[in-house]
């Protein structure tokens, strides 16, 4: 089976954002998002955790479109990154990492989201006909719209005081 490979960046503390967010908030909302999947993508109805040991969730997630339930066992590897395996051997990582402003003081404003995609193609789908390109193109819009989303859910996470 051939995959598609993607990744997306976006500043969490552009200026002018209030609240800034730090590091520690940050990680607090991805481990929600591991466990409450629907606050932050808002095509996923429902989020069942199967299973919690240790830093490894197992979970089920239904999406609006009806399509079947999907399994995903989610690692978190504190406080940088949580990787998503789903049953069709897709992986995505949601990665917080810290960039290096002119004055190398690594601050929270210098906070970074990144999200990383192999999406498995469908059997007989090759790369380089409009089939594969509908499916980057529909994986980059519904990626590119989640990273966004996120931190924007944490902000107001942040305001509302739950994290």
């Amino acid at each position: 089976m051939s995959s598609t490979n993607l990744s997306f960046t976006t500043p969490i503390n552009p200026p002018g954002a209030e609240p800034v967010l730090t590091r520690p908030q940050v990680w607090a909302g991805l481990q929600r998002k591991v466990r409450h999947a629907n606050e932050f993508v808002p095509m996923i109805l429902t989020c069942e955790v199967v299973s919690e040991e240790a830093n490894v969730v197992t979970r089920v997630i239904t999406f609006e479109n009806g399509k079947s339930p999907i399994r995903e066992v989610c690692t978190e590897y504190e406080p940088s990154r949580v990787e998503f395996i789903l049953e069709d051997g897709s992986k995505v990582q949601n990665i917080v990492s810290v960039g290096m402003s002119p004055d190398n003081s690594g601050s929270d404003k210098d906070l970074f989201l990144t999200y990383a995609f192999e999406w498995k193609v469908p059997q007989g789908v090759t790369k380089g006909t409009p089939q594969w390109d509908e499916i980057v193109a529909n994986h980059t819009k519904m990626s590119t719209g989640s990273l966004l989303n996120t931190v924007t859910v944490l902000r107001n996470m942040a305001k509302d005081g739950r994290i």
